[in-house]
């Protein structure tokens, strides 16, 4: 979505010809949040001449937190000069200028998860195990570089125009390993959307965020496949409570059509119990990813009626998603 100052240019002529000469040239708007938009934009070779289309995230720091240009942003800015991979957006180039930060980056014309949902209703089981397994890998490289995510969420996964799925929005990663003893380090932050979060995250003690991507990426599967959240978060500690025992299921409306694998694999990404939580080793191996023998096609041929994407299996009441482009805690 777009507001009215949608037409104003994000930074005067003279750094808009600057751009130009490097072959970044920024359109129209596209999107906002609380201190940042988007702009759809091109990027030339200027060898080949070649014109590709791009995204340019444009961070205004005057309506940021001392917080969160001193934390927050720095590890953002690290994590995407660093991660490298198809299944993550890629990012191109990062100027600081005009107390503004321009991240020049991929664009996927296809919208997030959400977006897909509000057209489409629940995603059928062979094309949600294809973005499930792409977003996956994207999530094992980005842990193995010693990121965690932090706030994996329908929204923060984007479709391009090949139908591909590519994570996003590094605001809250950080890096889990000391640099200088190699020792792990643990999360003390609460952060990520409520609805998303591990509940070892709500209860305020330190925990390991690797860890608690794999509940974020078990929510994400579930939210694909139900065209709903498996927990509302309008009342946290009820919220809480259900997570801790487990008291969730599967929409009603899709779940005879979902194989035993599939809620199989979202079962145990769903798990309180730390010990017994699948690694990200475990999900990639999970049967349902690996067994070329398992058919989907009851799944494709379901009829669905359409539903709010922000609404849960038990309650169907509508959830409130925060934009990707949206504050930081």
């Amino acid at each position: 979505m777009t507001d009215k100052k949608d037409n104003e240019p994000p930074c005067s002529n003279e750094t808009i010809e600057q751009f130009k000469q490097r072959g970044f040239f920024i359109g129209p708007q596209i999107n906002y949040g609380s201190f940042s938009k988007v702009y759809r934009g091109k990027m030339k070779d200027l060898q080949s001449k070649k014109e590709t289309d791009i995204a340019v995230k444009v961070i205004d720091l005057d309506k940021t937190s001392l917080d969160y240009r001193n934390k927050f942003l720095p590890r953002e800015l690290f994590t995407i000069r660093k991660i490298r991979h198809p299944s993550v957006v890629a990012v191109h180039d990062i100027f600081s200028v005009e107390n503004k930060v321009f991240i020049f980056m991929d664009i996927c014309d296809g919208g997030d998860i959400l977006d897909y949902l509000k057209d489409h209703s629940a995603i059928p089981e062979a094309k949600a195990k294809k973005w499930f397994k792409q977003i996956a890998e994207g999530l094992r490289h980005i842990h193995l570089q010693g990121i965690a995510h932090r706030d994996l969420k329908s929204e923060n996964v984007l479709i391009d125009k090949q139908g591909n799925a590519k994570i996003t929005d590094f605001g809250f990663a950080r890096i889990c390993y000391d640099p200088k003893t190699g020792k792990r380090l643990l999360s003390e932050t609460y952060c990520g959307s409520a609805a998303y979060v591990a509940p070892e995250v709500l209860k305020g003690t330190p925990y390991n965020p690797m860890i608690a991507d794999i509940w974020g990426l078990g929510c994400v599967l579930y939210v694909m496949v139900n065209n709903a959240l498996p927990f509302d978060d309008s009342d946290m500690p009820k919220m809480v409570e259900r997570q801790q025992s487990k008291k969730w299921s599967f929409s009603h409306r899709v779940e005879k059509n979902l194989s035993p694998e599939l809620k199989d694999l979202i079962t145990k990404m769903l798990e309180p119990n730390l010990a017994k939580r699948l690694t990200m080793r475990t999900v990639l191996s999970h049967p349902w990813l690996t067994d070329t023998k398992l058919t989907d096609t009851k799944s494709d041929t379901r009829s669905e009626k359409k539903g709010p994407p922000g609404s849960t299996a038990s309650s169907d009441k509508k959830a409130t998603a925060a934009s990707s482009t949206g504050s930081k805690k």
